[in-house]
């Protein structure tokens, strides 16, 4: 029976967490689990939107025999601090922070500490690697890309694909979606961060945070893969040919390392479940909100459980 407590970490904020475990009588390993971008909660909920993504993801590495820790961003939920003007170097600390509280829990085998990253996750878990000693990472829809390249990728999805829509609103889109024109775009929105010197600017109807666009524009897929290469644990790298959010083809130069592995199912989505047909970025929420009534692929947590078991 998988046993839960929600707990506080203090350091210069307060970040809300739950600590998953089936017993305390052996130590264990230890598994961070980082949630991607957005306002969700440590379970992967929000208002109008329940997918309990990470608690299922919770549940299966205790399964697998881990401890695992999930925990709300700051400014979010039970977290405190200002999460609209702080930047990805503070989502990387808090992160480092909540590893460091669970290390010293008597029930941890703090010599088998593994972070496992969704999206933007995968992204602060290689980012811990600078600094941290861990004995491996799992990067989860969004290994070897930086936000800028994200961005890029799924902006020419929808130009791909409003190509093959029908109707009036295929031809629409098609005039108004040129490839160029969105590249011209995703390029404005980092060149006015970097001439902001306010803690946020606005931006297509949105206030967005300077420090957290200005750090993240100073890391491209080149960096990452750097990051990755100089790193000496064990690596998972896994995203999905189904994803519409993060490019699996980003994962080809992380295969060449020493200690990875990497895996691209042919129907994985970025939400972790095997779909058929094509996903469609326009119909995004729709789509996931179908993925959620179905578990987490059964494959990718086999392929997890026999990565666990060989570290």
């Amino acid at each position: 029976m998988i046993k839960e407590e929600r707990i506080s970490i203090v350091n210069d904020v307060k970040i809300g967490a739950t600590i998953a475990y089936k017993d305390k009588s052996i130590k264990r390993p230890l598994v961070l689990l980082i949630m991607g971008t957005g306002s969700l909660d440590r379970d992967g909920n929000g208002f109008g939107f329940k997918s309990n993504m990470y608690k299922e993801l919770s549940d299966m590495f205790v399964e697998f025999g881990c401890v695992c820790v999930r925990y709300d961003k700051r400014g979010t939920h039970e977290s405190t601090g200002d999460g609209k003007t702080s930047g990805l170097s503070e989502l990387v600390n808090d992160a480092i922070n909540v590893i460091n509280y669970a290390k010293k829990l008597e029930y941890v085998d703090e010599q088998k500490v593994i972070a496992c990253g969704h999206s933007e996750g995968a992204m602060i878990a290689t980012l811990i690697t600078k600094t941290e000693k861990i004995q491996g990472i799992i990067l989860l829809s969004g290994a070897g890309m930086g936000l800028k390249d994200a961005m890029l990728y799924q902006n020419g999805l929808i130009v791909k694909q409003a190509q093959s829509m029908k109707g009036f609103l295929g031809w629409y889109l098609r005039k108004a979606l040129r490839k160029v024109n969105i590249e011209k775009q995703v390029s404005a929105l980092y060149e006015i961060a970097e001439k902001s010197d306010k803690p946020r600017f606005f931006y297509r109807g949105a206030f967005l945070s300077t420090k957290y666009m200005k750090e993240h524009n100073a890391l491209s897929k080149e960096n990452y893969v750097d990051l990755l290469k100089a790193y000496n644990g064990k690596i998972l790298a896994l995203t999905g040919k189904n994803d519409i959010q993060a490019d699996y083809t980003a994962l080809e130069p992380i295969s060449k390392l020493k200690g990875a592995t990497v895996y691209t199912p042919e129907r994985l989505n970025h939400v972790l479940r095997e779909i058929s047909g094509e996903a469609n970025l326009m119909n995004i929420k729709k789509e996931y909100k179908a993925a959620f009534k179905s578990p987490i692929s059964a494959a990718l947590k086999e392929l997890i459980k026999n990565w666990l078991s060989q570290l």
